[in-house]
Formats: C-alpha cells, sequence, structure tokens
C-alpha cells in the first residue's frame, strides 16, 4: 500500500487498528457492568 514494504504498512495500520478495535470491544464489554454509587466525600 502506498509503495511501502508489507512490514512497514502493518506497523503504520495494524496497531491503530488493533487499538481501536480492542477499545471497542471494551466498551461494548463494559457497558453492563454496575456503576459504583457510592459517594467519597
Amino acid at each position: 500500500m502506498f509503495g511501502l514494504p508489507l512490514t512497514t504498512t502493518l506497523l503504520v495500520f495494524g496497531f491503530p487498528l488493533a487499538w481501536v478495535i480492542y477499545t471497542a470491544v471494551f466498551f461494548y464489554r463494559s457497558r453492563s457492568w454496575p456503576r459504583d454509587e457510592t459517594d467519597a466525600d
């Protein structure tokens, strides 16, 4: 892609894409976690 070697392409696009997917999965799985309703003040 863009004339870059395959390894460079995977490094440039692979890590950010993996991070976005990881974050999306985390938000999806944590949406039903119970909220902590205790007041610390």
